[in-house]
């Protein structure tokens, strides 16, 4: 029984656990200008949206450096101004127009309703890569329940302590990745498994301390003459 509780809580284990970090938004295919951003006008961000509630762990930023320099990963509320979530300086080299991607950092969850900045900053000037809108009535890029609005974009300054300029009207470059669509709860069928699982593990160990409550048939009379050692006298 115990082997059966065991094989059953491992299956609720892996039930439970978020699946492999997988790249799920990149809007690569609207980069249409790489236009040349110094440290006073700031790094683009994109402007972001979700219909459900979506974890990501890592941020990609498509940037042509001028020089090796530190990118810190934001995340802001674009209508608020708030910064959310910002990762420590990582050190990137002049690889040319790529897409530079943050360090895996704990999921964060993006929540439907908000606009979301989201994006890199450089402590060197460079051209981001950004897409700009060919007509008034240039669609949004939509993957994963993620949108891109194709019409606004944040702009960040000041390495040091970053803090948001004002908007642009272009499609920020980014790639998310995560583990995607973000459950609140475990499902039902979750919590049924994992209630029979303790079950399991509770009546196997109630047999485990049954057993070690059983006493053998030879008690401290029988031990005491066993351990008796004849005399020569006593065997004539």
């Amino acid at each position: 029984m115990l082997r059966l509780a065991l094989i059953v809580m491992a299956v609720v284990l892996v039930a439970v656990s978020p699946a492999s970090a997988t790249l799920l938004f990149d809007d690569i295919s609207r980069a249409n200008s790489s236009p040349p951003r110094d440290l006073e006008r700031g790094s683009p961000l994109a402007a972001i949206t979700v219909s459900v509630l979506t974890s990501i762990n890592q941020i990609g930023a498509r940037m042509d450096l001028n020089s090796s320099g530190n990118l810190k990963f934001l995340i802001f509320d674009l209508n608020s101004h708030g910064l959310l979530f910002g990762t420590g300086p990582t050190a990137y080299a002049d690889d040319g127009l790529t897409f530079k991607v943050s360090p895996v950092f704990s999921d964060f969850v993006l929540t439907p309703g908000i606009v979301y900045g989201i994006g890199a900053i450089a402590d060197v000037a460079g051209n981001w890569s950004v897409g700009v809108p060919l007509l008034g009535t240039t669609p949004n890029f939509t993957q994963n329940n993620i949108t891109a609005d194709a019409h606004r974009n944040g702009n960040v300054s000041n390495f040091a302590s970053p803090a948001l300029l004002g908007d642009a009207q272009v499609m920020g470059l980014v790639q998310l990745f995560g583990v995607g669509p973000t459950q609140a709860v475990p499902e039902p069928a979750t919590l049924g498994l994992l209630a029979a699982g303790f079950g399991l593990l509770t009546a196997a160990g109630r047999r485990l301390g049954g057993r070690r409550e059983r006493r053998p048939p030879f008690l401290k009379d029988d031990l005491e003459n066993c351990g008796r050692t004849s005399r020569p006298s006593e065997r004539k």
